[in-house]
């Protein structure tokens, strides 16, 4: 299985491996970082990734998402897709 780290281009090998060529300033770094970047996505996660790519929309906590589409004009890629439901009583 291919790991994260094992990607020469990427800055999670150069903090394993101590070899920098992306990175030029000093890093923090987590005691379980590459761990953590082998971890695998759950679903719910991939599918709010796909959601934030389909529909062009930040990605990101709820807070900061809001702030961003309000910034550049995206609040429409939060509302769910299609004409708003007819609140007609029978």
């Amino acid at each position: 299985m291919f790991k994260a780290q094992d990607w020469q281009y990427g800055s999670l090998s150069e903090r394993v491996f101590r070899n920098r060529k992306i990175l030029n300033k000093p890093y923090g770094e987590l005691d379980n970082w590459v761990e953590y970047v082998n971890t695998p996505q759950t679903q719910k996660e991939i599918d709010k990734i796909r959601n934030s790519i389909n529909r062009q929309a930040p990605l990101g906590n709820e807070n900061w998402v809001i702030k961003m589409a309000k910034k550049h004009g995206l609040l429409s890629t939060l509302k769910a897709r299609g004409r708003p439901k007819n609140k007609k009583k029978l």
